[in-house]
C-alpha cells in the first residue's frame, strides 16, 4: 500500500514506529553496557575446569543464533590458536555429526536467545552423550538450555524490543567474543578483556559517528530498488555470516526473495540468474580482508555483465578498492584491521537498516503478518528425538 503513495515523509514515519527500527538504533546504548554485564557473568564460569583444558569447541545454535555461532570463528582463532574452533548447524549435531572417540576435552556453546529451541536442546542431549561438555549461552534463565547445559553463561541481555531478533544477535556475538577472550585471559595469565573494551568502544564511536549517513543511504536504497524483484547479498569470510544475517532479515521482514553467496561462487553460479535488471544487490566488503580485488572484479561484472544495480556497504570508496563500475556507496566504519575480528558485532546493522526500510516502503508486514507460534512446530512443539550416532 506505501508503495502506490511515493510519499517519503511517509515512509519515514512508518519506519520510526516500527520495532525493528528501534532495535537498530538500540545497538547504539546497548553495546557497552551489554560488554559490561556479559563480562561480569562470564567471570562466574571461567573456573571450570574445561575452559583451561580444551582443544575442541563448537558453536551450536538455529537461526540467528546459528548465524552468531559461526560469525565468531575469528575471534576464537584470534584469542585460542591451540583451539579448534567450528560452528555447526543445530540438526548437524544432533543427527550427522561425526563425535570423536574421545570427547573429554571438547566443549560445545548452545547458543540460543529463547532457550528453548528442539534441535538445539536435542543436539545438547547428543553432545551429552558422546561426553562433550555443555555450555548453554542465553538470556532466558528459566529455559531448558540454560537447566540442561553443564554450565549456563549467561548473557544478560537488557530488556528491549526484540522482534526478528537484531538485538539479540550482537548480544550473542559479543557474548562469545567475551568468552574466547576470558578463556585466553585464564590460560595464558595475560589481561586480555580490558584491551578487547577499549576496541570494541573504538569501533563503536567510530561507527555510530556515520549512523545517519547509513540511516539515509540506506533509506534512499530502498526507495531506489522499490521495483526490484529479487534481492541478493554478496560477503566473503566473516562478512559472509553477516550477510546471511541481512538476508535472514529480509525474509523474515518483508518476505523477498533474496540469496547469500560469497565472490567466488557468485561467479560460477548466481551470475546467471536473470534477468539481472530485477535483481538488486547488497554488498559488504572490509578492505581488510585479503579478498578485495576478487570482490572487486565481482561487484564490476555485477554491473558491467550482469545489468544489476548494487549497494555498496565498504569501509573505502569503490575507486579506492578497485571498483570501477557506478554503485550506490554506503560508508561503513570497520574495526583496525589486528581488530578485524570484531567486524561482525556491527557488519550487519547497515544491511538490516537496509532490510527494515524495504519491508516498511514495500508495505509487507513483519514475518507476513504475525509470530503465530503455530507456523514453528518443528521449531518449539516436536518431540525431541536423539537418535544413536
Amino acid at each position: 500500500m506505501y508503495r502506490r503513495l511515493k510519499d517519503e515523509k511517509y515512509y519515514r514515519k512508518f519506519y520510526f514506529q516500527d520495532s525493528f527500527y528501534n532495535q537498530c538504533m538500540d545497538v547504539d546504548p546497548l553495546t557497552m553496557v551489554q560488554f559490561d554485564q556479559s563480562v561480569e557473568q562470564v567471570k562466574k564460569i571461567i573456573n571450570e575446569p574445561i575452559f583451561s583444558t580444551c582443544t575442541h569447541m563448537v558453536g551450536v545454535g538455529c537461526g540467528d543464533s546459528n548465524v552468531a555461532a559461526f560469525a565468531v570463528k575469528d575471534a576464537f582463532a584470534h584469542y585460542l590458536p591451540d583451539v579448534e574452533y567450528e560452528g555447526v548447524e543445530a540438526i548437524e549435531m544432533s543427527r550427522h555429526y561425526d563425535y570423536p572417540e574421545d570427547c573429554s576435552k571438547m566443549a560445545a556453546l548452545f547458543i540460543s536467545f529463547s532457550g528453548g529451541v528442539i534441535r538445539t536442546l536435542e543436539a545438547m542431549e547428543q553432545c551429552k552423550r558422546h561426553g562433550v561438555t555443555t555450555v548453554g549461552v542465553t538470556t532466558a534463565v528459566n529455559s531448558d538450555t540454560a537447566k540442561n547445559a553443564d554450565i549456563f553463561y549467561y548473557t544478560d541481555t537488557p530488556k528491549g524490543y526484540n522482534n526478528a531478533g537484531l538485538r539479540t544477535y550482537y548480544s550473542n556475538v559479543m557474548s562469545c567474543i567475551i568468552l574466547a577472550a576470558a578463556i585466553a585471559e585464564k590460560r595464558t595469565g595475560k589481561s586480555c578483556l580490558p584491551e578487547l573494551r577499549a576496541q570494541v568502544k573504538k569501533y563503536h564511536d567510530a561507527f555510530f559517528a556515520e549512523i545517519a549517513n547509513i540511516d539515509e543511504t540506506c533509506f534512499r536504497a530502498a526507495i531506489h530498488f522499490m521495483d526490484k524483484g529479487l534481492l541478493e547479498v554478496t560477503a566473503d569470510g566473516h562478512n559472509f555470516w553477516s550477510g546471511r544475517f541481512v538476508q535472514a532479515k529480509i525474509l523474515e521482514l518483508s518476505g523477498d526473495v533474496c540469496s547469500t553467496i560469497d565472490s567466488e561462487n557468485y561467479m560460477h553460479v548466481n551470475s546467471h540468474m536473470c534477468p539481472g535488471s530485477d535483481i538488486a544487490e547488497l554488498v559488504i566488503l572490509n578492505s581488510n580482508d585479503g579478498n578485495v580485488k576478487n570482490m572487486a572484479n565481482t561487484v564490476n561484472a555485477m554491473v558491467a555483465r550482469g545489468q544489476r544495480e548494487v549497494l555498496l556497504f565498504c569501509d573505502k570508496t569503490p575507486e579506492e578498492v578497485g571498483i570501477t563500475e557506478k554503485v550506490i556507496y554506503c560508508h561503513v566504519p570497520v574495526p583496525e584491521k589486528q581488530w578485524n575480528f570484531l567486524a561482525p558485532i556491527y557488519a550487519y546493522l547497515p544491511g538490516s537498516i537496509f532490510a527494515g526500510f524495504r519491508h516498511t516502503t514495500l508495505g509487507e508486514p513483519m514475518f507476513r503478518g504475525g509470530m503465530d507460534f503455530s507456523f514453528f512446530p518443528a521449531t518449539y512443539c516436536s518431540p525431541m528425538e536423539v537418535v544413536e550416532l
